[in-house]
């Protein structure tokens, strides 16, 4: 009778604390609505997304020449709100309370992939944290790809999940599409198939079979891409998966802490156009690492693992202060929520198979912003994981202590 007392008050739970969450971030927008800004990515944004509308043509920073420095999926969705609703007051506000809308279906997708992997009392605890975590209520509101990224990134595992109980060719050729769709959206997602296969094969599926699915996945995410793959050597004459923009975030992460001087800073030759001075900086920064490593390679390798690690987790994606909640509260939310990091951990250790492709996610895109830029902005994608493997913990470390001292 309790469990089904249970069962019945779950949805009611979990469906308060999406509303409310949505109603924090509903007021949030309706509130500060432009001053939601940190009039930078954001503004490019915006302006991405008009000049999308009016020429037809995908740009970014310099309005008179195309793109290949960002994905075009989220400038895309900016246009098409834009285009029903306008660019103006109303047009900015109503993408904004979609991308609120965006931000509680991963809050629902947080619930699900919880309770596929522990039970029901921790997907509600991870919601909970996941709904009210500040950065994830006040990220909604800023034109950034943060929000409909981090929602499919949860989404893609959950289904990931879900297909490997019962995989089939077209089951893995949908999800196929959701990682083209994705990695439109950020090009840091596009090796997760690699991740996934691992997952598999330690979890004893045949090779042969994995073949056929990956092959059916792989077929659907070229179909997706190819279009765009078209598009750039339209523009540039030159194959281009993905984008071209590593080459100043790689450069600025050549210099320890972020900090450049007249002493340590190297010029370089500014291109005729924004794509081949990205290739000058690339170089630039391949040239300041092999030198930077024979100067002081013990040094520059902790930079490169240990501080860069430390830059990505240290801080919450909270740049300026909402609704009267400091920075410094935020802060302690956000350390909370670390705790999903030895979560993780033990949770892997105790079943590896069973949480390979969640950790493997995770050390991933941390390895991959140490080779880049890493700072907390690009660590929030990865809050909804941290939240599950944070209620998990909370949980159990709960449950111990009340067995702790019930059996004293």
């Amino acid at each position: 009778m309790k469990k089904n007392i249970k069962l019945f008050l779950s949805p009611i739970l979990l469906a308060a604390v999406i509303g409310v969450s949505f109603g924090i971030k509903l007021y949030l927008i309706l509130k500060y609505n432009n001053k939601l800004t940190l009039s930078s990515d954001d503004i490019n944004y915006v302006k991405s997304a008009i000049t999308l509308i009016k020429s037809g043509t995908l740009t970014y920073q310099n309005f008179n020449e195309p793109t290949v420095f960002i994905m075009p999926l989220y400038p895309i969705f900016l246009a098409a709100v834009f285009k029903i609703a306008g660019y103006g007051f109303w047009g900015l506000q109503g993408a904004r309370i979609i991308q609120a809308l965006i931000s509680c279906g991963a809050i629902l997708f947080v619930y699900f992939t919880a309770k596929k992997l522990f039970d029901n009392k921790t997907a509600i605890l991870a919601a909970i944290l996941y709904a009210f975590y500040v950065p994830n209520i006040t990220t909604s509101g800023y034109f950034l790809t943060e929000t409909l990224f981090s929602f499919l990134l949860i989404a893609l595992i959950y289904i990931s999940l879900i297909f490997m109980e019962a995989p089939s060719k077209l089951k893995f050729a949908a999800l196929g599409v959701l990682w083209a769709i994705i990695t439109l959206c950020r090009p840091t997602i596009a090796l997760f198939p690699v991740f996934l296969l691992v997952h598999c094969l330690l979890n004893r599926f045949k090779f042969l079979y994995l073949i056929k699915l990956f092959t059916a996945l792989s077929f659907s995410f070229i179909i997706i891409m190819s279009a765009w793959w078209i598009r750039n050597y339209k523009e540039y004459n030159e194959f281009i998966p993905l984008s071209a923009a590593s080459g100043n975030p790689m450069l600025q992460g050549t210099y320890v802490d972020y900090v450049q001087t007249p002493q340590n800073i190297v010029y370089y030759k500014i291109g005729k156009n924004a794509f081949e001075t990205n290739k000058a900086e690339m170089a630039t920064a391949k040239m300041r690492i092999k030198t930077e490593f024979k100067k002081d390679f013990w040094g520059y390798l902790n930079w490169y693992t240990v501080k860069k690690t430390i830059q990505l987790w240290r801080s919450a994606f909270y740049w300026k202060e909402f609704l009267d909640i400091s920075k410094k509260s935020v802060l302690i939310i956000h350390y909370i929520l670390l705790i999903g990091i030895p979560g993780l951990i033990y949770c892997f250790i105790k079943n590896y198979k069973k949480h390979f492709l969640l950790i493997s996610i995770i050390l991933y895109f941390n390895i991959t912003h140490c080779i880049y830029m890493a700072f907390d902005r690009y660590a929030f994608p990865l809050m909804s994981i941290l939240s599950i493997y944070c209620a998990y913990l909370l949980i159990k470390s709960l449950s111990n202590l009340k067995y702790l001292v019930l059996n004293k």
